[in-house]
């Protein structure tokens, strides 16, 4: 014990003893619609660190429902409660109402209207009123959750993600793409073959989707003495049949070009994707 105390303060966790026997009770409390309490014997007991412990008494109550499930209880979950009246706006209490018991958030609106607040859209909230039959027994400081585990489908929705992550390739950088360009440029021997090396910049995230007049003023902007600088509009008459998609899924047999034309074409898109690898 005393060397996992040691491992714990050295990576900065500063672990406390369950040193404090605090009774369970045998009454839930609801998160969801109140329920009347039943007979109190509290059979069971919890330790927890005895600095966690306030002036005032402290128990464990099971949750029932799911009207607090915002706040992170669950079914089954205890609940550390704080007894005491008294509760600050915000505080998550345990009350009971017309002597059922509930949890749930002291809050007051903009009108100072106090209200029982459920963390779940499908419940009511509880309006307090000066005829309302409500007493605070306490203040919900802390959750022990019976069962802890971690939903199967999050942690594979995670792997999947960072598999995705690592499996996808990583954007050149501008700096790259505009090198790409210029190195391309003296292949280029009119305005519409630019379209190639749009594509194969487009397909890397280098250049936006369709966005034909940023492409053609970049090139003006790199190559400005080139005898052939693109025209958007010239380029964007291109952007039909295979040549909507990606380089890899272009076809002869569906294309705006035909025979060498697109032979060409296919050339200059490889050329500068093999220049941002």
């Amino acid at each position: 014990m005393r060397e996992i105390l040691s491992l714990l303060a050295s990576a900065g966790v500063s672990p406390q003893l369950c040193n404090h026997k605090l009774r369970v009770s045998d009454c839930p409390a609801m998160c969801g619609l109140p329920a009347v309490p039943g007979d109190d014997g509290g059979s069971e007991g919890m330790l927890v660190p005895e600095a966690l412990l306030g002036l005032d008494p402290e128990l464990f109550i099971p949750a029932r429902g799911d009207s607090m499930a915002g706040a992170g209880f669950a079914d089954g979950d205890l609940l550390r409660v704080r007894l005491s009246p008294s509760a600050r706006d915000g505080d998550i209490v345990v009350a009971l109402v017309d002597g059922a018991a509930t949890v749930k958030v002291l809050f007051s609106d903009v009108e100072q209207r106090r209200w029982l607040v459920p963390c779940n859209e499908r419940y009511d909230a509880i309006l307090l009123t000066p005829d309302s039959n409500v007493r605070i027994l306490g203040t919900v400081v802390g959750v022990e959750k019976r069962v802890v585990r971690a939903s199967s489908a999050d942690c594979l929705k995670a792997i999947r993600r960072t598999v995705a992550r690592r499996e996808e390739p990583s954007r050149p950088t501008s700096a790259k793409a505009d090198a790409a360009i210029a190195a391309v440029a003296p292949e280029v021997s009119n305005g519409r073959q630019w379209y190639a090396v749009y594509r194969a910049l487009a397909d890397l995230d280098c250049t936006p989707e369709g966005c034909f007049r940023e492409f053609a003023d970049r090139v003006a902007r790199l190559v400005p003495t080139h005898p052939h600088l693109p025209v958007a509009k010239e380029l964007g008459r291109l952007a039909v049949q295979s040549f909507r998609k990606r380089v890899a899924l272009w076809d002869a047999s569906d294309a705006p070009v035909s025979g060498q034309r697109f032979a060409e074409y296919r050339r200059l898109a490889h050329l500068c994707a093999s220049l941002l690898d």
